[in-house]
């Protein structure tokens, strides 16, 4: 349904603006707090810091696309957009480079979108609550950690909300224990907004920057409907050439 369309733009659109989103796991009752994880935790908050940084400084390019899937699961429509993304000391700019839908050329109609929109952007943003690692120092009390399993010189934790919300998120991320950084990391709203019955995210992280590891693809997965329309849809960016501008 429209409602359904749009929010799968809107998260093609938050991804390739702003890079910042957190593979995940079954419903599970909140795993209880693991003394053992402290170390790593700290470790894990100093990048969750230095990632907000990237978010302010970072300059990529990004290109995504979504699909909206009819019942058989085909594609009965695709939505394709690349995006630039230049930090300055004073603001993010982006610029819409391309905007396809079904293979149609729609980037003049999406730039004269975004142009009008700029003036209520600023307000949206101020009521739009922003997306933070859970590890970050602000943001680690509203969860509890535990880790699930270890490989080599990697450790997957998993973190749930203690309240569930649209902006608190279930999952787990792949780390390097030694450093904190992130390497895979996945998520799902803890609750889901009216008309959404499934959302996914997974992210991996292979761009190596002087801030840490940068994202480098990111894949969703989201179906919903009302009554006995539902929607399927799935998407896929990819980041290329960041860089930290400054």
């Amino acid at each position: 349904m429209l409602r359904m369309r749009r929010a799968a733009v809107v998260i093609l659109a938050l991804v390739l603006s702003s890079a910042a989103v957190p593979t995940a796991f079954a419903d599970a009752p909140p795993p209880a707090a693991d003394p053992a994880l402290a170390p790593l935790l700290g470790k894990l908050a100093t990048y969750a810091q230095s990632f907000e940084e990237m978010k302010k400084r970072g300059s990529f390019t990004a290109s995504g696309k979504v699909e909206e899937l009819d019942g058989k699961g085909h594609i009965d429509a695709t939505r394709e957009m690349v995006m630039k993304v230049t930090a300055t000391p004073a603001e993010r700019l982006t610029e819409i480079v391309r905007y396809l839908e079904d293979g149609e050329d729609k980037t003049a109609m999406a730039r004269e979108k975004m142009r009008k929109q700029k003036a209520e952007k600023d307000d949206a943003k101020k009521k739009r609550r922003d997306i933070h690692l859970p590890f970050l120092a602000s943001e680690a009390g509203h969860y509890v950690f535990a880790l699930a399993e270890r490989a080599g010189t990697r450790a997957r934790v998993t973190f749930t909300p203690k309240e569930t919300g649209e902006d608190v998120y279930k999952g787990s991320a792949w780390v390097e224990e030694a450093t904190g950084e992130v390497l895979t990391l996945g998520f799902a709203p803890s609750k889901m907004p009216f008309y959404v019955d499934h959302v996914d995210i997974t992210m991996r992280f292979d761009h190596v920057t002087s801030l840490g590891r940068a994202p480098s693809s990111l894949s969703f997965d989201a179906k919903g409907g009302f009554l006995v329309i539902h929607k399927h849809y799935r998407g896929n960016v990819a980041i290329l050439d960041p860089r930290i501008a400054f």
